[in-house]
């Protein structure tokens, strides 16, 4: 049976109802005979005219429901109000919607167990809806913003080693920072906010902190400072593979300076084969062997700076902590003695602010691989829905996806 309740609806009487072409319409319209001036709030029950509105409702069964609301224009009648006449407003039925909140409510929760694509199928075949997806995005856009106001879990994750790292979600440099629990490979939650210690500090809030053992990072010090403010008990492990590619930004300035100086023939050779020294000395074969002693015959500076940057990834093959210790701190004097500038300013960053983390690597061998991974997934997601306008919509995604 069809009534008030039933349509989410106060103070409206059902007229009438018929079944056209497979839609049932419900004709609706207010109560009372008066209505109050949103501006001045006067009574009137001066009525100008009025208009038909057809709504879409819940569906009935498998049943598409229709609401054909009357809805009246007024006069005003104070003569000091600036608004001359005004449309009487319906509880429960949005203003400039053709949709009610019943039906947004409906499709969120068959978008609980369904993607997009699979909600719009379902809605045109069982229901004879017809709806974009773009429709259907933005009808859900208060729901997951309403549904993301709360914490995403009743409980803290309990994690041994976390991840984090940041992911550009817009354009114009809008960065979320993401934490990934690396015992199991999964996201545990992501928070706008740019590169920030607050973002990095509010995403930290998804675990349980004081179970946190270690905690990877890139080389960027709002994290750091994060980190040691909410785990100060942790350790905090620079990723080697960010360590690595800091490193070889070094040694690939240091190709650029000196490549000013060589003759044209020198330098178009030096340019085709620059990724030779950038890749692993294990990881050649015997042509790139070859074609890396003709570049670094090329120039002195360029060979140390080369040496420079093997033996730090020999360190990463070391297991006992006291020898990379010591090894580390070789390697740093080294560099701050190569007269290299690029070597010399990356071994006293090294030396003065990033020598703990990234010695604690040897304590707890993680890295950021993992957080990597899941970010990458991420930017699949992002380019199958080319790219969502709402943060919320984005995220609800990604915890739903489990990945």
């Amino acid at each position: 049976m069809i009534n008030n309740a039933s349509l989410g609806l106060k103070d409206v009487k059902i007229v009438n109802f018929k079944e056209t072409d497979g839609t049932l319409e419900v004709f609706i319209e207010k109560e009372s005979s008066n209505a109050i001036c949103p501006n001045c709030h006067t009574p009137s029950t001066s009525i100008k005219h009025h208009r038909y509105y057809k709504i879409i409702d819940k569906p009935i069964e498998s049943l598409p429901l229709q609401l054909v609301v009357k809805k009246r224009r007024f006069f005003c009648n104070n003569p000091c109000c600036l608004t001359k006449s005004f449309t009487e407003e319906i509880p429960g039925l949005p203003k400039n919607s053709f949709y009610t909140q019943n039906f947004k409510d409906f499709l969120g929760d068959l978008h609980n167990d369904m993607d997009y694509s699979t909600l719009k199928k379902h809605l045109a075949r069982k229901y004879k809806l017809v709806l974009p997806i773009s429709t259907i995005h933005y009808l859900l856009k208060e729901f997951l913003v309403k549904k993301f106001d709360l914490p995403p879990f009743s409980a803290k994750i309990t994690c041994k080693y976390i991840g984090i790292d940041e992911f550009s979600y817009a354009r114009r440099h809008c960065y979320a920072v993401s934490l990934i629990n690396i015992d199991k490979k999964s996201i545990v939650d992501i928070v706008a906010g740019g590169k920030t210690t607050a973002a990095a500090m509010a995403v930290l809030n998804s675990v349980d902190c004081s179970n946190v053992v270690a905690c990877c990072i890139d080389m960027w010090p709002p994290y750091k400072t994060a980190c040691y403010k909410k785990i100060p008990h942790a350790c905090v492990v620079v990723d080697r593979f960010h360590i690595i590619k800091h490193i070889n930004e070094s040694l690939e300035k240091v190709r650029k300076r000196i490549s000013l100086s060589l003759e044209k023939k020198d330098d178009t050779f030096l340019y085709q084969h620059r990724f030779i020294l950038l890749k692993g000395n294990e990881r050649l074969s015997e042509f790139q062997r070859a074609k890396l002693s003709s570049l670094l015959s090329i120039n002195e500076e360029l060979t140390k700076a080369y040496k420079l940057k093997e033996q730090f990834r020999s360190l990463y093959l070391i297991h006992d902590p006291k020898l990379a210790y010591s090894e580390l701190w070789v390697w740093i004097r080294n560099a701050q003695n190569s007269q290299i500038p690029e070597f010399i300013q990356i071994g006293d960053s090294f030396a003065s602010e990033w020598f703990t983390e990234i010695f604690n690597y040897w304590h707890h061998r993680i890295s950021n691989g993992v957080t990597e991974g899941k970010i990458n997934k991420i930017r699949v997601i992002q380019r199958k829905a080319y790219h969502y306008r709402n943060f919320n919509s984005l995220r609800y995604q990604i915890l739903k996806s489990e990945l």
